[in-house]
Formats: structure tokens, sequence, C-alpha cells
């Protein structure tokens, strides 16, 4: 049994990764593991007892445009970054999902011995397959969320563990929608149309006024409908709202995406982990999604995507299951369109295969990352 707590530095570049890095920490409480914690990250991981170093929200960056044009600033903090961890001397550094902002940490504390480990795989599966060699070079784990990966780093000789997705974990695989539509001071009888155009600032830039537009399309269709939105902070929100506002439709809010995902009926949403969590909550969806041209561009001249499809619903079912508008179809017009059709069809066959893939990607056991890291680390508690 170790006596010393153990030291672990964790960095998350988003809203899902806070919550998947505080889920880890909380675990390795409940195995009885005492640990020290720093963190870029944000408020859960911070309430989960990590010390905030760097808030994660200055990594809120997406595309390789607009990655290039903070070039500068970003490397900046990764730098500042490593030189807080190397002070701290952790026993393990957890990297959560953010393979742009993890790897090169990774790599500098690779160099200075510390155990470096990877949770949630990029994306290998759909494009850039070859990245495990390398990624085989500075790391000594993989946590990966679905079945499907650890086989595929199987080939590089870096260690992968299937840990299972914690939201499938959380979420039953039946959700009463008309309680949690009272759970948020909704109409139970009325449908709920939830609105998450993404948490980053460019996505809410950029994605919102499009959605706005699109919904004040449907004014008749959707008359009877609740629309809501949420998102991560209040100012975010109030960003959003105000843009719905300016397009004249009428949108309430709500704290919690999740919350409200399982209270609707159907979602418009931007591509990302929220629609895992849509599908985890048995809520039809249309996904939609819009990168600089240019970005875009590079994508397909380098034929860097290896499938045809970008939502994590349609990745684990293998083919379309929920429409997606990307790129120049991401327009008022077709979303507006593709809303309507969801909203007219029978979604009893589409549950029943959220409700299946639900299962698929349920954890084998209970605390299985924090468990990989302490195997990993030789560590019992």
């Amino acid at each position: 049994m170790s006596t010393q707590p153990l030291k672990v530095a964790i960095v998350t570049g988003e809203a899902s990764g806070d919550l998947l890095a505080a889920e880890l920490l909380i675990s390795l409480k409940e195995l009885g593991c005492a640990y020290e914690a720093i963190a870029v990250g944000g408020e859960r991981v911070k309430q989960a007892g990590a010390r905030i170093i760097q808030d994660n929200d200055a990594f809120a960056v997406m595309g390789l445009v607009e990655v290039l044009k903070d070039l500068p600033r970003l490397l900046r903090l990764k730098k500042k970054i490593v030189q807080d961890i190397l002070a701290f001397q952790p026993d393990v550094f957890i990297g959560v999902d953010a393979p742009d902002l993890n790897f090169p940490i990774a790599k500098e504390l690779k160099r200075h011995g510390i155990t470096t480990v990877h949770y949630v795989s990029p994306s290998v599966w759909a494009w850039r397959p070859k990245r495990v060699y390398k990624m085989a070079g500075f790391l000594d784990g993989v946590l990966t969320l679905f079945p499907f990966e650890p086989p595929l780093y199987e080939k590089a000789q870096l260690k992968a563990v299937f840990c299972g997705h914690p939201a499938a974990n959380q979420l039953p695989l039946q959700i009463d929608k008309q309680a949690a539509k009272a759970a948020l001071g909704l109409d139970p009888e009325k449908p709920v149309l939830a609105v998450l155009p993404g948490s980053r600032n460019r996505e809410i830039k950029h994605m919102t006024p499009i959605f706005a537009q699109a919904i004040k399309r449907l004014e008749q269709s959707l008359q009877n409908w609740q629309v809501v939105t949420a998102n991560v902070t209040d100012k975010k929100c109030q960003a959003v709202l105000q843009v719905f506002a300016d397009a004249d439709v009428d949108c309430q809010r709500t704290d919690s995406a999740l919350a409200l995902l399982k209270a609707a009926d159907a979602t418009l949403l931007a591509s990302g982990t929220v629609a895992l969590e849509a599908m985890l909550c048995k809520t039809p969806m249309v996904v939609s999604y819009k990168i600089s041209p240019l970005t875009s561009f590079i994508v397909k001249s380098l034929r860097m995507m290896q499938l045809p499809y970008y939502s994590l619903p349609n990745v684990i079912h293998g083919d379309f299951l929920v429409p997606e508008l990307m790129q120049k179809q991401a327009n008022a017009e077709e979303i507006s369109q593709a809303l309507v059709a969801l909203i007219e069809t029978d979604s009893d066959a589409l549950i029943k295969r959220f409700t299946e893939l639900h299962e698929q990607i349920q954890a084998p056991q209970e605390h299985m990352a924090a468990s990989a890291i302490l195997e990993l680390l030789r560590v019992t508690c």
C-alpha cells in the first residue's frame, strides 16, 4: 500500500474533458487512493480536488486554420504548463482528450521520465490511423471510451484499455422524458427541442445564427414546441440567447445540457461529445457543423478522413444513423428541412438502436479508468 499521496497532473481542453477528469479523480478517491492533483481544467475538476494552474477555456480553439491564428499564444501557454507540471513532479500525467494540446505536453514530460497517459483515444479509426506509432513513442498508456479502439493500438505495442464512457454508465437505458421536463420546470405535455450550438466561442459565433435562422423558418411546425438551450457558463448561454432574440425566436434556457437532453424530444446540435450524450438520452437529433473552408479543403485534399461521417452515434453504429449537415449543408434551409423530417418521423426504431449502442459502450466494471492508471503505475491504495 502506498504511504504517500499519488501526485497527478491532468490537462483537459474543454468541458467534456473536464467532466472525465473529475470522474477519474472521484474514482481514485472511491478506491481509497489519496492523491494530490494539479490541473488545466474547469470547475468540475476543481470541485474534485485539483488545484487549477490554468483555466482550459484558453484552449477553446478548433480547426487547423483557427489554431494557426492563435499559435503563438497557445505555445506560450503550453510552455508555462509544462514548467508548472515539472515543478510539481507528478507520478503520472494524464492528458484528457484534446490531443493537439496534450500530445506536445506529454512528449516533453516523457523526456523528463514522467509516466504519461492519454484518456480518450484520438479518432485514429476516422483519420490519420498511423498516429498510433508516434503515440507509442511518448505515451505509456491510452484509456479508451469505446470497445473497438484498443485493438487499433496492438500493432504499435501501446497498451490501451477500454474503460467505457462515463456518461453511458451514469445514464439509465430508459429515460423518463416527462419527469425530466418537470424537473426543469418545462411543460411536460409539450414537446421540447434542445438547441445546442457548442461551447467554444467560435461555435457560438458561427453556428448559433444558422441554428436560429433554421428554427425561425419552422415557426408553424414548432409552434407547440418548447425551444430550450444550455451552455457551460452563464455568459455563453446569454450570448446564445441574444442571437435567438435578435432572430425573433423564443428560446428558454437551462443550466445543464445533459439535463436538457434528457427532457428533449428532439435536438439540433453541433458535432461533438454532445451528440453522444443525445444518443444516450435517447433523443433524436440533427447534427450540423461548419469549420473554415480552408481547414475543410486541407482535410479533404490530404485524404485525412477515413470515414464518411463525423458524429459519434454514426461512428459507433458504423453507418449513417442520424443526419449530418456539414460545411455547405450547414445552412438554415437544409437544417430546417432535416428538423421537419426528424419531428415528423416515428422515432421508435431509432431509440431502440440508441439503446443497443448505449449498452455496448458501458464500462465492463466500475472505476475502470482509475484502476487502469493504478495498474500502470503498479500502485495499490
